[in-house]
């Protein structure tokens, strides 16, 4: 797979042009986030998140699913096959998304990067969250880290993130049921709406 980090010219681009901000939840957990492999959820305000969150974690190397029909467009699609981006197709059932993350945790022990809304959202507005991140979760048995940003992301201004302390799934006392992965959505959509309540009240 492509090399998952930002050349060090294009990072310089991306580091001056959006100016990538990094808050954190709670600083004193700074140390335990992406210290061992994690899925990394986001909420998803435009094209350019990607490379202001590859630029935020430059120290780490960060895998982001993305919507397959995006990697045929110009100059976009260059992007995401060069920075270790996994294809998802929105138009079939496929679960081979899933495969090849597991196999990036597992044994790359390297990080995925997902926008569970699966569009974009509105400022400060929430989109109902798909399932997948959760029962990659649930087969993973890795961290979550939660990162919100607060877009549209936008040229030449500071591009602020708030990063939240990792946590853990429940596992489930059985085998992993629809029910379960649904219960723990929407405990992490909850999670993802407290970050964003905690940044806008941080912000004043």
């Amino acid at each position: 797979m492509s090399d998952t980090k930002l050349n060090p010219p294009l990072a310089a681009l991306v580091r001056t042009f959006l100016k990538p901000t990094v808050y954190y939840l709670d600083p004193s957990h700074k140390d335990e986030i992406l210290a061992e492999p994690s899925i990394i959820v986001c909420n998803h305000t435009g094209h350019l998140d990607g490379p202001v969150i590859n630029t935020a974690l430059y120290k780490h190397k960060l895998h982001t699913l993305a919507a397959k029909d995006r990697f045929e467009q110009r100059g976009f699609g260059f992007f995401l096959r060069h920075t270790g981006c996994i294809p998802i197709d929105r138009e079939h059932a496929d679960t081979s998304w899933i495969r090849t993350a597991l196999k990036i945790l597992k044994v790359d022990r390297e990080h995925i990067v997902i926008y569970p809304e699966g569009r974009h959202g509105e400022h400060r507005k929430q989109l109902p969250f798909h399932s997948g991140v959760m029962m990659l979760t649930a087969l993973a048995q890795v961290p979550v880290v939660l990162i919100y940003q607060d877009g549209p992301v936008k040229w030449f201004r500071r591009n602020k993130l708030i990063i939240a302390p990792p946590y853990r799934l429940t596992p489930p006392e059985n085998a992993i049921s629809a029910d379960y992965v649904e219960e723990q959505t929407a405990l992490l959509q909850q999670k993802m709406k407290d970050l964003m309540d905690a940044f806008i009240e941080m912000e004043g």
